[in-house]
Order: structure tokens, then C-alpha cells, then sequence
């Protein structure tokens, strides 16, 4: 198994479907990858910016239903007494 994730190869259409998890590996071999391109090329291939860009959509989406998820109070606080 690769450590990078190149343009050819898979890439989920919905990156909603994956737990957390899968979408953070993905996020650090498109990573590796964008910093590969960098090294060989001088810049990065359009295919894996758009794949980063995706995963920080994603990404930065989960991290705001968290925190909206934690700032709501939990349903034990408004017991009838």
C-alpha cells in the first residue's frame, strides 16, 4: 500500500459516506502526494489540488457539526423533577 494517493488512481465521489477517519488518511496521502509533485515537478497536478481542496471542504465541515454536536446541552439536564 501507498503512502501517496497519485491522480490516477481511486478517489471516493463522496467523501460524506467515509468515517472520519478514512477521510483523514486520504487527506494525509493526498498530502504526501502534493508534496511529491512539488519535489519531481515544481508543481502540483491539477487533479490532487482539487482533491485536497475537497478533503478540506469535508474536513472543515465535520469539524463544525462537532463542534455544533458538543455545544449542544445533552438531553439529561432537562429531567421533570
Amino acid at each position: 500500500m501507498s503512502s501517496r494517493l497519485r491522480p490516477d488512481e481511486f478517489f471516493p465521489q463522496d467523501l460524506g459516506v467515509l468515517a472520519t477517519e478514512d477521510v483523514e488518511v486520504l487527506n494525509s496521502k493526498v498530502h504526501r502526494e502534493l508534496e511529491f509533485e512539488y519535489r519531481e515537478h515544481g508543481y502540483p497536478d491539477p487533479e490532487t489540488e482539487f482533491r485536497l481542496e475537497d478533503l478540506n471542504d469535508e474536513l472543515d465541515l465535520r469539524d463544525v457539526l462537532d463542534e455544533n454536536t458538543a455545544a449542544r446541552p445533552s438531553s439529561e439536564h432537562f429531567t421533570d423533577e
